[in-house]
């Protein structure tokens, strides 16, 4: 995450009987788990005196905005099971459970995630659906010049693009799953599942592209020229990039840029 990044959320239940009507309010459980995700989404919307809190997005739950807000167990084993599409598969390898009503519940979510990950699919068929999203992405959010570090080819979305799709790839044969992209490059890298050298490129690329994301975000503007920001940024972000001079970060964040498609290309084409 950067300072600028929404929360990508989703609550899942499980009713001991789902007809059961709570205590107080005699709502059922769909109900009651439903106004309980709206109060946690406000709580974490909330406007405060130095600005609101997080932006957050539900959308990425089983039926999208068109779902229930809160999912219970049965629906989202049943959906990832017949339903999900890809790029829903590549967006549930980020997931993480942030919170628990106990430790047994929080094992049964991991597991229930690991099984969705780990059935068995086609990779050729899968590779063709990245390639074709990112196709997608690329016609209809471009990028926006060599500092756009998340759309523009080779930023950060190729990268993890890749990641995700080796991940989906090897599930089945017990490959690495990680939720952070480097973790999991590393991992599948150590694994031999893909081209040591491509897999080190993307690596890399990842590191600069998010050490330079952080500071952007914290600083700039959405859509800010970073070439016109006074000296001491640019000072500050080629410490950021790793080089004495800011004059040196473009080059070696373009080079990067080109060897991580490269790459991307590669590991997703291959």
């Amino acid at each position: 995450m950067t300072a600028k990044s929404d929360l990508d959320l989703m609550t899942l239940y499980a009713a001991d009987d789902p007809r059961s009507m709570s205590a107080i309010k005699d709502w059922s459980a769909d109900v009651f788990y439903a106004r309980f995700t709206q109060r946690l989404i406000s709580a974490l919307s909330a406007p405060t005196s130095e600005g609101a809190l997080y932006e957050v997005d539900m959308k990425l739950r089983p039926s999208g905005a068109k779902g229930p807000v809160a999912v219970s167990f049965a629906a989202f084993e049943d959906y990832y099971e017949r339903e999900a599409e890809t790029w829903e598969l590549l967006a549930l390898t980020r997931a993480r459970i942030v919170w628990a009503s106990s430790p047994d519940f929080k094992a049964r979510a991991e597991g229930a995630i690991a099984a969705a990950l780990r059935r068995a699919r086609d990779a050729k068929k899968t590779a063709a659906d990245v390639v074709e999203m990112r196709q997608l992405m690329e016609r209809e959010r471009p990028g926006k010049g060599d500092w756009d570090l998340k759309l523009d080819p080779g930023g950060l979305v190729d990268i993890e693009f890749a990641a995700q799709f080796l991940q989906l790839a090897h599930a089945a044969a017990d490959g690495p799953l990680r939720q952070n992209t480097g973790e999991a490059l590393a991992a599948l890298r150590e694994a031999g599942l893909a081209d040591a050298g491509a897999l080190t490129r993307l690596e890399a690329a990842w590191r600069l592209e998010q050490d330079l994301s952080q500071l952007i975000k914290v600083a700039l503007e959405d859509g800010a020229d970073v070439e016109a920001e006074p000296k001491a940024f640019k000072t500050l972000l080629a410490k950021a990039g790793g080089v004495a001079q800011f004059k040196s970060l473009r080059p070696k964040l373009a080079k990067a840029k080109a060897e991580a498609r490269a790459a991307y290309e590669a590991v997703v084409k291959g």
